[in-house]
């Protein structure tokens, strides 16, 4: 439909497409202040099914994970590795989550950052627990492109039944607060939500979307900078007058003042509702490696507690993911690597190196497009030389806090990025995320968020965008609106 449209009737969805998302929020706050985050056309459209089973899938990873990872810091794989994995995380982090990941029983949102594969097969790459945004910026694209297609053809009235058909991110993770909240004993019909962040957070403008969204379904929600919350005589959070039942965490423990309430309650969250806790460990691309060596070793996935099905399920979706470290592996059907560093030397394509605890996609090299300016200037900025690859392996197994993961393949597709001029061509890597949850039973998330990017490392800080997801359900629904 939108191939068939005069260029002038696209420029027209273009350009109301941009306004409309920088106006709902679809914006990055960075040092130059608020910038609006690309978005570009046409959407991913998938079956609805399908988005369900990628949550599935992305709830399904999530479980073992976290069993593995609290076995693993208990010293299920030795005191040496789970030291060496708290050794990757900041002091703050490194005590909380020493003291207290065998009491994490809930998350509110999990979201899993997945290519589909050449044969149509999902594949998740990481895990996202401790900022698992993007939930109001991929509902922001969806319902800015859907209101943009229905105002350039006059048929603005259709635009909630459409919507409705797609589904929202944001009423999947406000479902998922209060399951928790519930869990936990809560009782009040339309809980109070505090949306917890930094200062300048960059994400501001996602947040109050979703702190609009949850105020439309009754709730008294606000954001709320971390800072500025004071405990009450009862030792319940306060700002001001607002006293939130559930607290939803948008920001790093290493960012809270440590002299502050917050910082106290991060430390001992217990009676405040505090979604998520803190638990960088289960981000940490090294126990992601140890549950993809788990699924090849039968011993190994009993002593971690990673059933049967669980490694099937891990084999079936999580590319092969091992610590990069001198010696011997198991490749992805379980035979014997005898020397690690030395095979990812000698199949330079076959392989992606990344930090186990980063983000912003700073620390990760693609061995097939390793060598041009992007990557040489990553090298560079964390090794202080640019590297050859043998060289750039090799420096990263001497030293603690890296992976090697399988490489995925993924396709450039056309698309047309969003601005008030019109609709500029381009052709764009574009991932899918998947959201899930732990512990939140009757509410698991049914949706997800598209990236897309110049540069196959996908990410919203390294200059990427966001493209609307609709279900193929929802996009029917458009095109019958105008007639098509």
């Amino acid at each position: 439909m939108l191939e068939a449209l005069p260029p002038s009737k696209r420029d027209e969805i273009a350009a109301g497409l941009e306004t409309r998302a920088r106006e709902l929020g679809l914006v990055y706050l960075g040092n130059d202040g608020r910038r609006p985050i690309p978005v570009a056309f046409p959407p991913v459209v998938e079956p609805r099914e399908a988005t369900l089973r990628r949550s599935r899938i992305a709830g399904g990873i999530t479980r073992p994970l976290a069993e593995a990872a609290s076995r693993i810091l208990d010293g299920a794989l030795g005191a040496s590795l789970a030291d060496d994995l708290l050794g990757e995380l900041a002091p703050v982090e490194r005590r909380i989550v020493a003291a207290r990941h065998r009491t994490i029983e809930r998350l509110a949102t999990v979201r899993a950052d997945l290519f589909v594969d050449p044969s149509g097969r999902d594949r998740v790459l990481e895990l996202n627990a401790t900022i698992p945004a993007m939930q109001g910026y991929s509902d922001i694209a969806a319902r800015a492109f859907v209101e943009a297609v229905l105002a350039a053809h006059g048929r603005a009235d259709d635009t909630a039944a459409i919507l409705d058909a797609n589904g929202s991110n944001a009423v999947d993770l406000l479902r998922s607060l209060v399951a928790c909240y519930r869990a936990e004993g809560g009782a009040e019909d339309l809980p109070s939500i505090a949306l917890v962040h930094r200062r300048d957070d960059s994400q501001l403008g996602e947040l109050e979307f979703l702190a609009a969204r949850f105020r439309e379904r009754g709730h008294d929600a606000r954001t709320v900078i971390a800072d500025d919350i004071a405990l009450s005589p009862v030792g319940r959070a306060r700002v001001g007058d607002f006293a939130p039942d559930v607290l939803y965490r948008h920001v790093f423990a290493t960012k809270v003042d440590p002299a502050t309430p917050f910082a106290a309650m991060l430390e001992r969250p217990e009676g405040h509702h505090l979604y998520n806790p803190v638990d960088p460990h289960l981000e940490q691309k090294g126990m992601l490696a140890e549950l993809s060596a788990a699924s090849v070793d039968e011993a190994r996935a009993g002593v971690l507690g990673v059933s049967a099905d669980d490694a099937a399920l891990v084999r079936a979706h999580v590319p092969w993911t091992r610590r990069l470290w001198p010696g011997a592996a198991t490749d992805a059907g379980g035979a014997r690597i005898p020397e690690l560093v030395a095979h990812l030397r000698e199949q330079k394509a076959a392989w992606v190196i990344k930090r186990s605890w980063d983000f912003g996609g700073k620390g990760v090299f693609l061995g097939a497009e390793y060598g041009d300016d992007a990557s040489r200037a990553r090298a560079a900025a964390r090794f202080g030389a640019e590297l050859s690859w043998s060289a750039l392996v090799e420096a990263c197994a001497s030293e603690p806090g890296w992976v090697v993961q399988e490489r995925v393949p993924l396709r450039a597709r056309p698309l047309w990025v969003a601005s008030a001029e019109g609709a500029r061509p381009v052709s764009a890597f574009v991932d899918v995320s998947a959201y899930a949850n732990l512990g939140a039973d009757g509410a698991a998330p049914s949706g997800g968020v598209c990236r897309a990017s110049s540069s196959a490392i996908v990410n919203i800080q390294s200059g990427g965008g966001v493209v609307p997801l609709l279900s193929a359900e929802a996009a029917d629904r458009l095109v019958a609106a105008l007639g098509g």
